[in-house]
């Protein structure tokens, strides 16, 4: 199996946070539950086997994916397949990232996956071919770079504004601290909330919930025994009341099932 990561320079990495491409992937399971990061994902197909997506409580095979799509802001986990020998390139962008590259309100695309070509045509097509005719991964980083590099001059003017509002809300994932960054800019909170919408996909308070769930993954993450009363409060929760309902909405688990739970990766827990 072929697993490479890929982070590219500004100005790209204003658009987006990281490149990933596979090939030959191996899994003993078929189905993971993917659990929402605050991100939207355009994705590639190398390999002409299709990919699903599934109904999270049955397990049953909700839409079948080729070629190219998009995932969009996810506010609940959703359940996708893990199809060995599997050949994919993922552009993972910034939160703010992609409504350059699709040019269309980020909220029409929340909690959906949809073909890429619905919203980028022949180009994406176009893009794919290029792919599948380059012989290393680096040189498809390469490729994707050139492509993403021709959306940069048609940035909009606010786009600063909002890129700084989600790494503020990432440094620091609390809702008081959400509320000051209307203010900051000089735009009523109404204005300010319709234009994260917009180049985002969520609210700000939404995101903010999101990525204070992820703060409390990477402490899952580090340490080896949890204070669960502790955690929550690091994190920001009002109560452990609060910490659980959030935790179950996010993830599907209460926190000690996600501990018992078997995980590959931070966001990716296996359920088949």
């Amino acid at each position: 199996m072929i697993l490479q990561f890929h982070t590219p320079a500004f100005p790209l990495n204003t658009i987006v946070d990281s490149f990933t491409f596979y090939e030959g992937l191996i899994h003993e399971h078929s189905i993971e539950r993917l659990l929402p990061d605050g991100s939207s994902n355009l994705i590639i197909e190398l390999d002409n086997i299709p990919k699903y997506t599934f109904d999270n409580d049955s397990l049953e095979v909700k839409e079948k994916y080729l070629g190219a799509w998009i995932s969009g802001m996810q506010k609940q986990f959703i359940s996708i397949g893990a199809e060995v020998g599997s050949s994919m390139l993922i552009i993972r962008f910034q939160p703010a990232g992609p409504y350059s590259v699709f040019g269309i309100p980020m909220y029409e695309l929340n909690d959906k996956v949809l073909d890429a070509d619905l919203i980028l045509g022949t180009e994406i097509r176009t893009l794919r071919d290029q792919l599948l005719g380059a012989p290393t991964g680096t040189e498809k980083f390469n490729i994707v770079e050139q492509w993403i590099g021709s959306f940069l001059k048609e940035q909009p003017h606010s786009i600063d504004m909002i890129r700084y509002a989600t790494k503020e809300i990432s440094k620091n994932p609390t809702l008081k601290h959400v509320k000051t960054l209307s203010d900051r800019f000089g735009y009523s909170q109404k204005q300010f909330i319709q234009l994260f919408k917009t180049q985002v996909g969520l609210t700000p308070k939404y995101f903010q919930r999101i990525i204070r769930f992820n703060k409390v993954l990477e402490e899952l993450e580090a340490k080896k025994q949890v204070n669960w009363t502790r955690l929550s409060q690091d994190c920001g929760f009002y109560d452990q009341a609060h910490f659980i309902r959030e935790f179950r909405q996010f993830s599907g688990f209460n926190p000690q099932e996600f501990l018992r739970a078997e995980r590959e990766y931070k966001n990716y827990v296996i359920v088949a």
